[in-house]
């Protein structure tokens, strides 16, 4: 019976030890985590051309979960950049005397899409001078921000400017 406590003894010494050794192992991987994200937030300072998000690299799934994340969580996207492909299309608002520019992406099996609202960065594409013609493909890069009309939120892409592959 002395030789069977013993044994437990060293069991819960054992442990001890083990738990120490265990919660010493996680804060050494928390402290290279922390560096490692600091060395990735500086290696992700965009260069030229860089964005945020590039969705004309991305699969068609994964393009069409990222903008629906964006819809139903735009806060989280505030001030990121986007690369974008799309068809493009338009529409007028007689009550607001307004034209609305829209990049629509569709799913992989195309039959879902998913449209981001374009604030153009030449004020005449706003007006709707220069634009592409509807239904054309389109690469554009810009800004997401958010925006209230009435008691709405929408997202859009700010600064947009249509870019060659």
């Amino acid at each position: 019976m002395l030789s069977c406590l013993l044994l437990a003894g060293c069991g819960s010494a054992g442990k001890a030890y083990n738990e120490k050794t265990v919660a010493e192992s996680k804060i050494a991987n928390e402290s290279n985590i922390n560096e490692n994200s600091t060395e990735a937030e500086s290696e992700s300072v965009k260069k030229d051309g860089d964005v945020d998000y590039d969705l004309t690299v991305m699969g068609a799934d994964m393009v069409y979960a990222t903008v629906y994340q964006m819809m139903i969580d735009p806060k989280s996207y505030i001030g990121k950049s986007f690369k974008i492909r799309g068809n493009y299309y338009s529409s007028y608002s007689n009550d607001k005397d307004v034209y609305y520019h829209f990049c629509m992406i569709k799913d992989a099996a195309a039959c879902c899409a998913q449209g981001l609202e374009i604030l153009w960065a030449d004020e005449k594409m706003n007006r709707h001078e220069n634009c592409p013609e509807e239904d054309t493909l389109v690469t554009v890069e810009g800004v997401f921000e958010t925006y209230e009309e009435g008691p709405n939120t929408y997202g859009r892409i700010k600064d947009a400017k249509i870019v060659e592959e």
